[in-house]
């Protein structure tokens, strides 16, 4: 009964998006932010392995995906700051 009271106000099918673009958007920053945990920790152990070359990779991994999460925050601020 409710749902048909609500359904001349709300725009479904604008709000299912939200709602995805959230999830997906959350999903992908944890991703991220983990990868780049991950990163730190493996390059600090191939480091004190003597393992140059594998510690670089893992430092690239974590600045890139440090790049990533300071980008989708900047995204994020962006288009509350911005919107009209």
């Amino acid at each position: 009964m409710i749902g048909l009271l609500a359904d001349p106000v709300v725009d479904w099918g604008a709000l299912l998006k939200v709602v995805w673009v959230s999830v997906v958007g959350g999903i992908g920053l944890m991703a991220a932010f983990s990868f780049a945990v991950l990163g730190a920790v493996r390059a600090s152990e191939y480091r004190r392995a003597e393992s140059p070359i594998v510690a670089a990779a893992f430092t690239l991994l974590t600045l890139v995906c440090v790049l990533l999460c300071a980008g989708a925050i900047y995204q994020g601020f962006a288009f509350v700051i911005n919107k009209s």
